[in-house]
């Protein structure tokens, strides 16, 4: 962003302290607390516009991620400057915009899962067996993370506890017990 320096005539004379051996036209010379309103408005004004952006490619973004794309392509791809975790961090602020994101994203789990049918299936005999397994292998791992649910490991551990009921309520007895007992104690004591 390119600013252009102040001109002759270009501040009001309200925002010029009231000294004569001031040059109105500086803009050194604007009142501190006037500049602290224009830098905070201008601050301001820079927000909104980059929350008009990222509405923007919002939109876009849920329908390049449904075919099966990440948000950054959509980011890299568009004309604005755009921060990926910025934008992350607006999405996740509102809970419908995280919503459609994460429907988004089981909608592109289902593309990419094809995509890797073609891969395995592929008959060309130059593709690097190497470089298909890392292709599938990578597509998995974000199957699982953009739909959890469907495509991502399930880890079950099994464990079996044998626990006598009698000899637990026993035992917690004895410790209500021993606090009802120190607490009588303690208000005899005192």
């Amino acid at each position: 962003m390119t600013t252009t320096p102040l001109q002759q005539g270009d501040l009001p004379s309200w925002l010029i302290p009231e000294d004569k051996d001031v040059d109105p036209d500086s803009p050194d010379n604007i009142i501190p607390s006037v500049r602290a309103n224009l830098l905070a408005e201008g601050e301001r004004a820079r927000r909104e516009l980059e929350l008009v952006a990222y509405e923007a490619v919002f939109e876009r973004a849920l329908v390049d991620i449904a075919s099966g794309q990440p948000l950054t392509s959509t980011i890299e791809s568009d004309y604005r400057d755009i921060n990926y975790q910025r934008m992350l961090a607006w999405i996740h602020k509102d809970e419908a915009r995280r919503a459609r994101y994460y429907e988004a994203q089981e909608i592109g789990a289902e593309v990419v899962a094809s995509q890797m049918l073609v891969i395995a299936d592929a008959d060309d005999l130059l593709e690097d067996v190497q470089r298909s397994t890392l292709r599938i292998n990578t597509r998995k791992w974000l199957l699982g993370v953009w739909n959890r649910k469907r495509f991502g490991e399930v880890k079950q551990i099994e464990q079996n506890v044998t626990v006598n009921l009698s000899e637990a309520m026993a035992a917690a007895q004895q410790r209500a017990d021993a606090r009802v007992i120190d607490v009588k104690a303690r208000v005899i004591n005192e």
